[in-house]
């Protein structure tokens, strides 16, 4: 099996994953929790099939925006599918690759990723490019994911771009060094 078709078979199994678990009741975040709001510029990172962007997308508003990037791209297509299926005006899917995303400096007041820091092999560059998409003002929400809180925050203050301003019991509030 070459990597695109591994990379395509675990997406999809994630995806697979994600709707069993809806099945049973697996209750998705509300990110209002996290501060998400109308008019804010909002970046879900690592979106994978859109498991939040249709909340994100109501709770900026019209003037709001979202953005659903992902390194995957089936993950961007599924979420131009939603997008058109849900008439979701204000997202934006966007295709980064391991180390950058292709949107300019300062573009959004929230970052939150999702179950998926742990997948990071090079955290120190995706922690500087996160710093680089958000504003000075902006906040960084990281789930641990699949590892230890003790490693999200070693590889945080590694990054020497970020300050953590709230433990949570599945996250880290982050706030720019700089900001």
């Amino acid at each position: 099996m070459n990597r695109t078709s591994e990379s395509g078979l675990s997406f999809s199994l994630m995806v697979f994953t994600l709707k069993i678990a809806s099945l049973f009741g697996l209750r998705k975040r509300d990110l209002r929790e996290f501060g998400v709001s109308r008019g804010k510029a909002v970046m879900d990172y690592g979106c994978g099939p859109g498991m939040y962007v249709e909340q994100a997308s109501e709770l900026v508003g019209e003037k709001g925006k979202v953005f659903a990037v992902d390194i995957h791209p089936l993950a961007t297509k599924s979420v131009e599918t939603l997008i058109e299926k849900r008439r979701l005006k204000n997202v934006s899917p966007v295709l980064a690759d391991v180390s950058s995303c292709p949107l300019p400096d300062a573009c959004v007041d929230l970052i939150y990723a999702m179950d998926m820091f742990h997948n990071v092999e090079d955290h120190m560059s995706f922690l500087k490019e996160l710093r680089r998409l958000l504003s000075t003002e902006g906040r960084l929400i990281l789930e641990d994911g699949h590892q230890k809180r003790e490693e999200t925050l070693r590889k945080i203050i590694e990054s020497k771009v970020w300050r953590i301003a709230e433990e949570r019991p599945r996250y880290v509030k982050c706030i720019p060094l700089d900001g």
